[in-house]
């Protein structure tokens, strides 16, 4: 998989992947700033920024004027936040790339910024944030950063809180934007079809001679866990919901192609080891999965699952289970194969879509030292051994570093501080 990469004299970087057999083109602003680069005060004015800077900019004075124009060639619009980025795109037929080049670097440089709209969309975010505290499954997440990180911005909610988002004004965003959304923090992706002089062309007149500031960075986590931590929220609901999980490695570290063969073998699939022994054989709950993840300076490990209310210890014995087991006995070959077709695989799917190739790029650009191809990170898939899960595993699932989030209708925690021996 081809891409090309630039980095422009103001300090902008474009990142182009071309498909020459698609008929779209995605045009992506990627800015290396989220939640844990906002102030205690701040907290979710990087979410907030995701639904703002679609209301209006001083060409397109609203959120209908936006919309109208995405509407009117069948294009889709949308962005996300995430703990160290907000990402803006819209996709379109490859004939309308300077409508959509245009529109979204309208977004970026002259945003409106209306304080009526921003009073208006303080509604939307609070039920939002409602949204999700009322679904115990995406909820859970929540719980389990805010345990393992108490002390750092990485534990905050990316959406804020009521009583943050509430206060928010003009001038904070103004002074946000002005501190972040600079271009040596910034990162244009175009992806799929299209014409590379007519590019060019659109980012000369664009974005050239766009001024160079400097940006502000975020706080390196602070918190030494040396002990197990937990969290019960307690919640009426019909399905338990946990989740496990251990401090892990940052973006770039070697161990992390071998975290991503363990997380395979653990939880990935429907054949995996969580999956038949939580579900399958014990019949304990729906869903159980394992997901590794990492940020600039630090990484995380989670196992969850939603599983039967007066069943939770038991599910929960049997997770810890397993990873002492992963952690004494080497995997098998064939389950080692199994797994690492199974990361190939899933990945090849996923990057048929133009988005998620530009997405692949547009990440490691963003994070990591050199950008590789996913070419070249498969075989560095099948380059890891049962040694190296196995020596993954025992510096992953350390006791010390282990935080248990809990989402279910329990009053009393010493079923838990049993288990886990706290």
């Amino acid at each position: 998989m081809k891409y090309n990469k630039k980095v422009l004299s103001n300090g902008l970087t474009i990142i182009e992947v071309p498909s020459h057999d698609a008929e779209s083109v995605v045009v992506d602003f990627f800015v290396k700033t989220g939640s844990r680069s906002e102030t205690p005060k701040e907290n979710g004015i990087s979410h907030f920024l995701e639904h703002f800077l679609f209301k209006g900019t001083k060409k397109y004075p609203s959120a209908m004027a936006i919309s109208e124009v995405v509407d009117a060639i069948g294009g889709e619009m949308n962005a996300n936040t995430g703990k160290e980025h907000t990402q803006f795109y819209i996709k379109a037929a490859s004939k309308h790339l300077p409508l959509i080049f245009e529109m979204l670097t309208e977004m970026i440089q002259n945003p409106l910024l209306d304080r009526e709209e921003m009073e208006r969309e303080k509604g939307v975010i609070v039920e939002e944030i409602n949204m999700y505290k009322d679904m115990p499954m995406a909820e859970i997440d929540n719980v389990l950063e805010r345990t393992m990180w108490p002390s750092d911005a990485l534990g905050r909610d990316i959406a804020g809180t009521k009583e943050i988002v509430t206060k928010f004004t003009r001038e904070m965003f103004a002074d946000y934007i002005f501190r972040h959304y600079q271009t040596p923090n910034m990162i244009l992706g175009v992806s799929g079809k299209y014409n590379a002089k007519q590019l060019d062309e659109l980012i000369g007149t664009h974005w050239k001679n766009y001024p160079k500031k400097r940006f502000y960075g975020w706080d390196k986590v602070a918190d030494k866990q040396k002990q197990p931590r937990m969290k019960i929220d307690y919640k009426d609901t019909k399905q338990a919901h946990l989740a496990l999980g251990f401090k892990g490695f940052a973006y770039g570290d070697k161990r992390n192609a071998a975290v991503s063969v363990l997380a395979a073998v653990l939880g990935g699939g429907m054949s995996s080891r969580m999956f038949t022994e939580v579900r399958e054989k014990r019949g304990l709950g729906y869903y159980v999965r394992s997901s590794p993840g990492s940020y600039q300076d630090t990484g995380s490990f989670t196992v969850s699952a939603g599983v039967q209310v007066d069943k939770i210890s038991e599910a929960l014995k049997v997770i810890l289970a397993e990873l002492k087991k992963i952690k004494d006995a080497p995997v098998g070959a064939k389950e080692m194969l199994k797994a690492k077709e199974y990361i190939k695989g899933k990945s090849i799917l996923a990057l048929e879509d133009n988005q998620v190739r530009l997405d692949w790029f547009l990440e490691r650009a963003a994070f990591y030292k050199n950008i590789e191809t996913p070419e070249q990170v498969f075989k560095r898939i099948d380059s890891v051994t049962t040694s190296d899960v196995q020596k993954a595993a025992r510096e992953l699932f350390q006791n010390k570093k282990m935080t248990l989030a809990v989402i279910g209708p329990y009053k009393n925690e010493g079923q838990f501080k049993k288990i886990l021996k706290v």
